[in-house]
């Protein structure tokens, strides 16, 4: 008798249909539901990575500008950089200036570079600047632009004799450029340094702001007070996602305290197990009760019992895992649910989880489960067996 086959149990369980669908829709639930909580943790990762990215991509890892305003990049700023695990650095020259398409006039950020720095620095290709402009994507694609069409360029002047007017300057468009995020992508555009200079009549190497590059697995944050410190009488430095470190504080914020209400949506998938659970004792007690009188223990019940919730939660996460990533290979791909990134910055959205998104899903997840089967064991551990005799014969 002690030797009862454990499989017994699965075929009292899974007899006839009902068993077999109840099952299955209790796992696709609480597998979505568990999808759910790490689509949108996914999300809010993709946000912050994208939008981290999207900023290093135009600012290098380092951003500085003069005290002053203006600074002159010359072999004195070079050697007052050099010692401090700089790959490379590019000075900018940039102005705000209105650009002119179809009889509608935009605020830009004019931006002069040295192509070759700003290559190295940001990885961001300009390689076929001429005389023309580089402009961003969203601009191309709000006015139907493309390369070869011409856009003028409407540049305050700083001459005192012409105090009030406006300089006029049409360039072709050289390229586009896409940074990602959907205000630079609106309202940058780039030309060459020494023609920005030459227009507004500056010196050469004038500029107002700087972007650095750092070598490879270099503390960021130690560099930035490093370089404030010695350098603060000129210059200040900033990180690269500076510009909107509120914003991704918040999300920060908001990631965790979503996370904890998303819990109710594994309560309620939650609630589908204990329905199971429920149905399974209500019609199988009796056959419980039948087989430990004929042999099986107690604790092998307790085993199987274990088991079998913590199997429904394995298949759950591995179907929540195909969830994610249909979720974001095909929902959000879908044209009505791309985001208006002149609200959330970026155009696009992606899931972005890392393994301790899993493990913080998948374990409090196996907590509620872990939790119904400590209750549900210890009702059943509660009822005699003669109690459980009775009710098959009532």
């Amino acid at each position: 008798m002690s030797k009862l086959p454990i499989y017994s149990l699965f075929r009292i369980i899974f007899e006839g249909n009902i068993s077999l669908k109840f099952l299955l829709a209790t796992i696709l639930s609480f597998a979505f539901a568990m999808s759910v909580i790490l689509s949108t943790l996914g999300l809010m990762d993709g946000f912050e990575n994208s939008l981290k990215s999207a900023l290093a991509k135009s600012n290098g890892d380092l951003k500085f500008s003069a005290i002053s305003g203006f600074f002159i990049d010359d072999d004195k700023l070079k050697d007052q950089l050099e010692n401090h695990s700089i790959k490379s650095y590019t000075s900018i020259l940039q102005i705000e200036a209105f650009a002119l398409s179809e009889n509608e006039s935009k605020g830009v950020l004019l931006k002069g570079i040295e192509k070759k720095d700003f290559l190295k620095t940001t990885n961001l290709d300009l390689s076929n600047l001429d005389l023309g402009v580089y402009i961003g994507s969203e601009y191309a694609k709000k006015y139907d632009l493309s390369i070869g069409d011409k856009v003028s360029i409407a540049i305050a002047s700083n001459k005192a004799k012409d105090t009030g007017s406006a300089i006029l300057r049409q360039f072709a468009i050289d390229g586009i450029i896409n940074h990602g995020i959907y205000e630079k992508d609106l309202r940058f555009i780039y030309v060459k340094k020494n023609i920005l200079e030459e227009i507004l009549s500056y010196k050469s190497g004038v500029s107002n702001l700087g972007l650095i590059k750092l070598l490879e697995n270099t503390d960021l944050e130690k560099i930035r007070k490093n370089l404030n410190r010695e350098l603060s009488e000129d210059f200040s430095f900033e990180s690269f996602w500076n510009e909107s470190s509120v914003l991704i504080n918040a999300v920060e914020i908001e990631k965790l305290s979503i996370s904890i209400v998303l819990q109710l949506i594994v309560v309620i998938a939650i609630l589908n197990i204990v329905a199971f659970i429920i149905f399974i004792s209500e019609k199988k007690t009796q056959d419980f009760f039948m087989l430990r009188t004929l042999g099986l223990s107690l604790k092998k019940l307790q085993y199987f019992w274990f088991f079998l919730l913590t199997s429904i939660w394995a298949v759950s996460c591995l179907f929540a895992y195909f969830f994610v990533e249909f979720f974001n290979r095909y929902i959000l791909t879908l044209p009505f649910l791309k985001i208006p990134g002149d609200i959330y910055v970026l155009s696009e959205l992606e899931i972005v989880l890392e393994k301790f998104d899993y493990l913080f899903v998948y374990g409090v997840s196996l907590a509620w489960i872990l939790l119904i089967g400590l209750i549900s064991m210890n009702r059943m551990r509660k009822k005699p067996l003669i109690a459980g005799l009775r009710q098959e014969f009532a």
